[in-house]
């Protein structure tokens, strides 16, 4: 009789086991489903971005500001480089959407997209530094056409924290974020863009250092 007890309890203790773990499931995919909110978009920013500190600037870097300290830089091999050899051009990179390298700024965006390799391996190894910098990229594939339900007009919602989109170089389909917020500014747009238009395919690019405009 009592062995019987026993099982008997014993699967309704393993049921109520079974429901309290649905349970918690369910209310962690609740939880995350929330954090798209606009309520709570600030706390999901902390979350997925915390060492982020580059404040954002819309306007595009020049790229001939690059050439000189760019040029310093080169007479180091990358082994040898610290912090305060990278400050000067980290200090013109912070917060800026893209590297302008159209005119008589080729020399000096060519010059940095010679060193970017090196550049960004030493920032993936400091976050200290990186994160004055790495900017996120969201690219629509819209096939080279214009899509009228897109609804980028109406983004961001009324009454968002969210701030004004910046477009790369004045293109239709390519977006910049930076600042502490940039990944989770990225991902909401991404949601938003996919519910009013299914199936879209949309690309993010988390980068080191800025995309140059050639």
């Amino acid at each position: 009789m009592f062995s019987g007890a026993r099982a008997l309890l014993g699967k309704r203790n393993k049921k109520n086991s079974s429901q309290k773990e649905n349970r918690a499931r369910t209310t962690k995919k609740n939880k995350a489903l929330k954090a798209l909110d606009n309520d709570k978009f600030e706390e999901k920013a902390d979350e997925a971005d915390f060492f982020c500190t580059a404040i954002p600037n819309p306007v595009p870097l020049e790229g001939k500001l690059l050439l000189e300290p760019v040029n310093e830089l080169s007479k180091k091999s990358p082994k040898h480089w610290n912090d305060n050899d990278l400050m000067p051009i980290i200090k013109l990179l912070a917060g800026r959407p893209w590297i302008d390298g159209r005119g008589d700024n080729y020399d000096g965006a060519c010059a940095f997209n010679m060193i970017s390799p090196d550049f960004d391996a030493y920032l993936n190894k400091h976050d200290n530094i990186r994160g004055l910098v790495d900017p996120t990229y969201v690219v629509a594939d819209v096939g080279g056409i214009v899509i009228s339900n897109f609804g980028i007009n109406n983004y961001p919602p009324v009454g968002s924290p969210l701030p004004q989109l910046v477009n790369f170089a004045n293109t239709n389909y390519v977006w910049v974020f930076n600042g502490h917020d940039r990944v989770a500014q990225a991902q909401h747009l991404v949601g938003w863009l996919q519910h009013g238009v299914p199936n879209l395919s949309l690309f993010v690019f988390n980068t080191s250092s800025q995309a140059i405009h050639y």
